[in-house]
């Protein structure tokens, strides 16, 4: 048991020592337990009262007193740990305590990460690819998932918890004339940012074959890095006109990925795609980045049965693409090129590379407010209604009239009145805008839409602008279980509510944002005087005070007079 122990510590780089044949203690970690479960049938059993416990082949209080706060078992080809102090959890063991240096010693940070937002081809949660990347001294990640961004944010929201550098990254074919070209994006500004979201918008729904052109990706290059693919080394040199025009708007770089395959066809393409860079001469500096689909070797698993449930086969198999060490990386170069060659000079130059992507990588998203579509009025739609706001009142009058049956006006206005005081406070109008353009252009186009959808059908509003076909009121369904009012920063205070115009001899005028109001002298206002808020009439404002007005009114009211 021990010795297989051994061997799982040795293969993770986990430093320890051992204490006797039952306690090892990890380095920067703590004492372990091994629980030898090789004659028991489960590694749960009840206890005295019935209850469900881990069948632990110690007495847990007496290890805990010995400060052995941890124990550790085998399970299947994988050792486990979990911490005698609180309840059971299954946690692998790895990327724990100290690790054994690493013999090659330079900065490198790993931008080929492949997540499972790439579906059926990546693996693991972010938040595990973080973990070892701290365990292996790294200061940031990058990933590069193909056609797809859906797992940007989240690896920007993992990696600030953690204190992780993060690069954005995105891997795509670029097609000239007849030549499909393997490239990747990583983004450095909050331009190049913007530039790739227009990249995977040609990439996903303009291109018939997932395919980006060399004229758009040229056009959409600017504050992002563009690395060429280990296989487009040919396209490289053949236009290398093209490489050079790009390279004066993005820095472009070759990717050396050093992963060895399973096939032997694959193994000799990106070999002799090595060798032609390295045999010739170019402005092109070599980054090294191996496309990483699981984090250990033996997760290469994972690849094979995630291709195999997308389209029954597993594509270019290799043991190789996981989360590397220095060392790992170094011995490929080191079998790879012969002593006439500096490797350690080619060895430090491609990893050199992948920090200076990772510290130009300033791209990340805002996430300090909402962002909300504006509707685009049409011509014919700005004739009609003047504005975004009256058209949203008005489609709402005209379902109203249709919709309501007859005799309930007085209920079905009084929820027409909350909805909407609601929606416009959250400013969610050229929301409900954007649905009933969307809906409405199906309903022209012969495209069946559904009745309703989740929540939305709680939503009088909805039913009203031919969003949904379900009547709430008919059927008792709840509003708030489509916006609850407090989780979208609306709640109950008092503020200053604006009536609508009145004819007034006597008024006050107010200064606000560049603009001045007329309010009749006896309106009554909630305003913040220093640390107090107080009621005061118009006459009665003082030029400090700041007048806490409705969410509705600051939105809309206040900008339409």
């Amino acid at each position: 048991m021990t010795e297989s122990l051994q061997e799982w510590l040795a293969t993770n780089q986990i430093s320890y020592h051992e204490i006797d044949n039952e306690v090892f203690e990890i380095e920067g970690f703590g004492k372990l337990f091994i629980n030898d479960l090789t004659e028991v049938e489960s590694i749960f059993r009840k206890d005295n009262n019935g209850e469900t416990i881990f069948n632990i082949m110690s007495t847990k209080t007496e290890l805990i007193e010995q400060e052995v706060f941890y124990t550790c078992f085998q399970f299947g080809d994988n050792w486990y740990y979990f911490d005698m102090r609180g309840e059971f959890r299954l946690n692998i063991l790895k990327y724990i305590g100290k690790r054994l240096p690493t013999i090659h010693s330079t900065g490198f940070v790993n931008l080929g990460i492949h997540t499972p937002f790439e579906l059926l081809n990546g693996s693991f949660q972010i938040s595990d690819w973080i973990r070892k990347a701290k365990y292996l001294g790294q200061n940031a990640i990058g990933i590069c998932d193909k056609n797809t961004m859906a797992g940007t944010l989240v690896l920007q929201k993992e990696c600030q918890k953690e204190g992780l550098g993060f690069v954005i990254g995105y891997t795509l074919d670029m097609q000239y004339k007849e030549d499909i070209v393997p490239i990747k994006v990583y983004c450095q500004t909050n331009e190049g940012l913007s530039n790739l979201l227009r990249i995977q918008k040609e990439i996903n729904v303009d291109s018939e074959n997932k395919t980006l052109s060399f004229s758009n990706l040229q056009r959409y290059c600017k504050g992002n890095v563009i690395v060429l693919g280990t296989l487009a080394v040919y396209w490289m040199f053949d236009n290398i006109e093209l490489v050079k025009a790009l390279n004066k708007v993005s820095k472009v770089y070759y990717q050396v990925d050093l992963t060895e395959f399973k096939a032997d066809r694959f193994d000799k393409a990106y070999l002799e795609a090595l060798k032609f860079f390295y045999d010739k001469e170019t402005f092109v500096p070599p980054v090294l980045i191996c496309d990483n689909y699981y984090l250990d070797k033996d997760d290469a698993k994972n690849k094979i049965i995630l291709n195999k449930i997308s389209d029954g086969a597993a594509h270019m198999q290799s043991d190789e693409q996981y989360f590397k060490d220095l060392d790992e990386h170094y011995k490929v170069i080191d079998q790879l090129f012969s002593d006439e060659w500096d490797k350690w000079e080619i060895f430090t130059e491609m990893c050199n590379n992948t920090i200076k992507i990772a510290e130009g990588a300033k791209a990340a998203y805002e996430t300090t407010r909402n962002f909300m579509p504006q509707y685009d009025m049409t011509p014919e739609e700005r004739e009609k209604y003047g504005d975004r706001h009256n058209m949203f009142n008005q489609i709402i009058e005209e379902g109203f009239k249709k919709l309501v049956p007859k005799g309930k006006e007085e209920e079905y206005r009084k929820r027409v009145e909350y909805e909407k005081y609601v929606i416009e406070s959250t400013n969610n109008i050229d929301y409900f805008l954007v649905q009933y353009d969307t809906v409405n252009w199906a309903n022209e186009q012969g495209i069946m839409t559904g009745i309703s959808r989740g929540s939305g059908g709680g939503c009088l509003l909805l039913y009203l602008m031919g969003i949904t076909k379900l009547d709430p009121l008919k059927y008792n369904l709840i509003f708030e279980r489509f916006l609850l009012p407090d989780r979208s920063g609306l709640y109950e205070a008092n503020t200053t509510v604006m009536q609508g115009k009145i004819e007034s001899k006597e008024y006050i005028e107010v200064s606000m944002n560049g603009k001045t109001y007329s309010f009749d002298r006896d309106a009554k206002f909630l305003v913040k005087r220093g640390d107090e808020e107080i009621e005061v009439y118009a006459d009665e404002l003082m030029t400090n005070d700041d007048i806490i007005f409705d969410n509705r009114d600051l939105i809309w009211t206040i900008n339409e007079l």
